[in-house]
């Protein structure tokens, strides 16, 4: 049979949790609590009550990649460019030259 309700967190814990880094993941900050509460003599929280004192569902998850914008797009495209053009056969920028004068246009 289950536990019906969890033990009361100690407002040590309570002000540990709540304090803890904005980005910082309900796994970190339960994993450190607990060891706190270990030291503490204190019974450790659960995963559940860590993440609802940190704000739940509502606080945003980092992010892991960057995020590309348009911008960062157009430059790359065209950087792209630039270095293809550059490593053409027979030389920079004249590939298209070069498939004219085989064709013999």
């Amino acid at each position: 049979m289950g536990v019906r309700a969890a033990p009361r967190i100690d407002p040590r814990l309570r002000q540990f949790i709540v304090g803890s880094p904005f980005f910082a993941s309900p796994a970190e900050v339960t994993r450190a609590t607990g060891e706190l509460a270990w030291t503490l003599g204190l019974a450790r929280p659960s995963y559940q009550q860590v993440r609802e004192l940190m704000g739940g569902a509502n606080r945003p998850a980092s992010v892991a990649v960057g995020v590309q914008t348009s911008r960062g797009r157009v430059v790359l495209r065209h950087a792209v460019r630039v270095l293809d053009g550059l490593y053409e056969y027979p030389g920079p920028f004249l590939g298209d030259w070069y498939l004219r004068y085989k064709r013999g246009g």
